[in-house]
């Protein structure tokens, strides 16, 4: 499972797995299975009938656990359409942010092996932001987000999230600063799962240096090695050129520095955010 984070380069990675003839992604990216709680406001959604219809707080409920899980795995191929030495995957960037996915997809499946890819926080909140800001323009109206607009100035939306937090309120959407709180996400994550099942990637990577970074999710998965073309495509990136308010960027640096600092410590890597 691709699990996040957000604006981060998932979709791209999707993709790209696909290219193994070893791995086949499910039918539609960013399923939402183990995060029913983004449906349970959003009625009109598709997901929301078969994923929020009445198991309260226990997911795995046997009254309604069977139906959804049918639908889930309607997703992906069966074992006799893989084939052998084969692997399906899928990816969905809410999994790593919203707090009970974890424990849920370990319920479900302990052996698996997750990815996560990280970006710098403040580029990934002001992307996240730019997105949210384009939704229901023209024929931008992607399913998986919440179908409101965004109005607010980047600066005036990081203000208010960061005065919620202060004052511990837990709205979990739109949740651009709350996103890229990297470290308490994966420590959720380190409590379930062994660390050598979770492999993380830096985001710019697998821009600069695509070839190298699949490869690294290849031998991840144990699969054989693959030669590549030389040059990928594109994909999902922004075409905002507003930049950030140098306010908001001092802001939002003072506001993650603590966070980083404990994410390299937790990992061991310092992945230069500034």
């Amino acid at each position: 499972m691709i699990i996040g984070a957000q604006k981060a380069g998932t979709t791209a990675l999707y993709y790209y797995l696909a290219e193994h003839p070893n791995l086949t992604p499910s039918r539609e990216k960013e399923i939402g299975f183990f995060t029913p709680e983004l449906f349970e406001d959003w009625p009109e959604h598709p997901n929301h009938l078969i994923l929020c219809s009445g198991h309260g707080t226990d997911f795995f409920d046997s009254r309604t656990y069977p139906k959804m899980a049918a639908w889930y795995h309607n997703y992906f191929s069966l074992p006799h359409e893989l084939g052998r030495n084969c692997m399906t995957y899928e990816a969905t960037p809410e999994y790593l942010y919203y707090p009970e996915a974890s424990q849920r997809i370990f319920k479900y499946d302990p052996n698996v092996k997750l990815i996560v890819l990280l970006r710098d926080p403040i580029k990934r909140a002001f992307s996240a932001w730019s997105m949210y800001s384009s939704f229901g323009v023209g024929d931008y109206r992607p399913l998986i987000y919440a179908p409101r607009r965004e109005t607010r100035g980047f600066d005036e939306a990081v203000q208010d999230e960061i005065n919620e937090i202060s004052s511990c309120k837990t709205t979990l959407e739109p949740g651009y600063v709350r996103r890229s709180l990297y470290y308490e996400q994966l420590v959720r994550y380190f409590k379930f799962f062994k660390r050598d099942q979770i492999l993380i990637l830096d985001s710019s990577a697998l821009k600069n240096n695509t070839s190298s970074v699949v490869e690294k999710v290849i031998n991840f998965l144990g699969l054989p090695k693959q030669k590549f073309q030389s040059e990928w495509p594109l994909i999902h990136v922004g075409q905002n050129k507003t930049s950030i308010p140098a306010r908001t960027v001092g802001l939002l640096r003072e506001f993650y520095k603590p966070h980083n600092e404990s994410l390299y410590q937790l990992l061991g890597h310092d992945f230069g955010w500034q």
